[in-house]
């Protein structure tokens, strides 16, 4: 009878092209071998199905450096209790998350925070805007160590892998929405950006534009406004617009601070006749739905997309067993009448 043989850690060095004492130090979590060599040892051993519990293998930590603006709005709060879901969910694997937030928004902080943070990592997840300082501080981390963009894209940056909705699909279902929403006498459209140097905003409200110039003619957007992702300021951009345009029909809030919207649409009473839609579903939008004041909000799961970001990490180490999950994520559609339980 002929018994295959078991494959041996000869067999492995030869596959990954290193020595045997590399292949020993990294399957019995010795330390001293570089990142790259690490992988090329486990991606052959799991190729060649050594006998032993690869996910179990007592590898060095990696370090994942995660960057973004700090929790002040419920898809930032949900974004980090995806992190810290991660870290737990793959401590097996021995990942560390570590999550430093901006210390503000301008291009310059942004590249700073990004450059120092990179130094002490093995992989870097970013959530940031789309801006040549910004850019540049990416690509330059992206040369030495994988970096995960996450819920907008910087796809000149070198990044490994971008874990987000489809912008632009957001964005024409926002434009679908608001069409049939506002009727076929169609009026005026104001769309509320967060920043639209981030792609996902300019991709949405782009992409809402040229819905509603395709299909819904009557309706124009009479500008697009920025509340620099602070919540507090729409309440005063919407009073703002309606003394501009006091016929208007719509808003379309790509960003934060809906409540802030509602507050200015009950003070003027103009709740039930203005159509808002927006992004995330969170507490506030789900009383705003209920209440009758916002009419659609598309949610794009911050949870599932932190924990996808951290997969990306892991799979690009050979590192865990893949989901099998696309990194890009689905958009659900929540009007009142199919909101899920809330728990």
């Amino acid at each position: 009878m002929n018994i295959r043989r078991k494959p041996t850690m000869e067999d492995v060095a030869k596959a990954a092209d290193v020595s045997y004492a590399t292949v020993e130090r990294v399957l019995n979590g010795r330390g001293g071998v570089s990142r790259e060599k690490e992988a090329r040892v486990l991606e052959a051993a799991r190729k060649l199905k050594i006998d032993r519990a690869l996910h179990e293998v007592s590898v060095r930590w990696l370090r994942v450096a995660i960057v973004t603006q700090k929790p002040t709005s419920p898809y930032y709060v949900a974004l980090r209790q995806g992190f810290e879901l991660a870290q737990k969910s793959f401590e097996a694997y021995r990942v560390l998350c570590s999550v430093t937030f901006f210390d503000d928004l301008e291009p310059q902080s942004i590249a700073n925070v990004i450059g120092r943070v990179a130094q002490k990592a093995d992989a870097m997840i970013v959530v940031a805007y789309e801006h040549p300082m910004v850019v540049d501080a990416v690509a330059r981390v992206a040369k030495k160590i994988p970096v995960v963009t996450v819920a907008s894209d910087l796809p000149d940056s070198g990044r490994l892998a971008y874990v987000g909705i489809d912008n632009r699909c957001a964005g024409r279902i926002a434009g679908e929405l608001m069409g049939r929403f506002v009727g076929h006498e169609g009026g005026r459209i104001l769309v509320v950006a967060g920043l639209r140097t981030y792609l996902g905003h300019e991709q949405r409200d782009g992409a809402f534009r040229a819905v509603l110039r395709r299909r819904f003619p009557a309706c124009e957007v009479v500008a697009t406004v920025e509340s620099r992702e602070d919540e507090r300021s729409t309440e005063r951009l919407a009073r703002d617009a309606f003394r501009k345009y006091p016929d208007l029909r719509g808003i379309y809030n790509i960003s934060v601070g809906d409540e802030g919207i509602a507050r200015a649409l009950k003070a003027m009473k103009l709740e039930r006749s203005t159509v808002l839609i927006g992004h995330e579903l969170t507490p506030v939008s789900r009383a705003l739905l209920i209440e009758g004041v916002m009419d659609a909000v598309l949610d794009q799961s911050p949870f599932v997309e932190a924990v996808r970001a951290v997969e990306a990490v892991l799979g690009h180490y050979n590192r865990g067993t893949p989901s099998g999950l696309p990194l890009q994520t689905p958009i659900s559609i929540y009007l009142q009448e199919n909101l899920p339980p809330e728990y």
